[in-house]
């Protein structure tokens, strides 16, 4: 009896497979590998993010070091604006001045034997109101303002009423025009003089007020 006897040891899925290299194989080379690529990747972020940090910190650094030497630029274009606007305010002032003392030395020819001048003042005007009164600004805050002169003395005899209005029509006059612009006795102030003298009745205290040209801060 010489019949054959064949043992087939292959299974099921191999029978039909084609591949040589088989899958059970094959999943963990796959598995190893994208291990490994994840891994990499993460050691290339890794790296990355400390270069970052290596930059950071040396950008601190340099800019700490900039701190001081930026701290007294800033400082020193603060006092540049400050000096500049100060500047400024000085050539208003400069440009606005009026000059009274060509006009003036013509006053005392103008001046009566009987009257004496005791005062002659320009006041300051009225101090404005700062727009912000925690930071009031410095210098005027009008382009104009208002100018006077005010005289100021006394009188004697018995034309010492003429002898004012006489001073003051020479104010009038365009010896003084090319400043003032009008003259006036204010009410009130043409009045005895008894605090010097009560009994001498004949002295007289008088002032003159005079509106000047403007103040142009331009």
């Amino acid at each position: 009896m010489n019949a054959s006897l064949h043992l087939d040891l292959l299974r099921e899925e191999e029978r039909y497979s084609s591949n040589p290299i088989r899958l059970r194989v094959m999943m963990p080379m796959l598995a190893v590998f994208g291990a490994c690529g994840i891994a990499l990747w993460w050691g290339l972020f890794a790296f990355r993010i400390h270069n970052q940090t290596v930059l950071k910190g040396e950008l601190e650094k340099e800019v700490a070091g900039l701190a001081p030497a930026h701290n007294a630029l800033r400082a020193l274009q603060a006092r540049e604006l400050d000096l500049t606007a100060t500047t400024r305010q000085l050539q208003f002032y400069l440009n606005a001045r009026l000059l009274f003392g060509e006009t003036l030395a013509k006053l005392a020819p103008c001046v009566p034997e009987n009257v004496q001048l005791t005062e002659v003042r320009v006041p300051p005007p009225p101090a404005p109101l700062p727009l912000d009164p925690l930071h009031p600004t410095l210098g005027p805050t009008n382009t104009v303002e208002a100018v006077t002169l005010r005289l100021a003395g006394r009188t004697a005899g018995e034309h010492s009423s003429e002898a004012v209005n006489a001073l003051l029509s020479a104010l009038r006059t365009p010896a003084f025009t090319n400043i003032i612009r009008s003259a006036e006795i204010p009410k009130g102030t043409f009045r005895q003089d008894l605090a010097r003298n009560p009994e001498n009745r004949e002295t007289l205290l008088f002032e003159l007020t005079c509106v000047c040209l403007p103040r142009r801060f331009e």
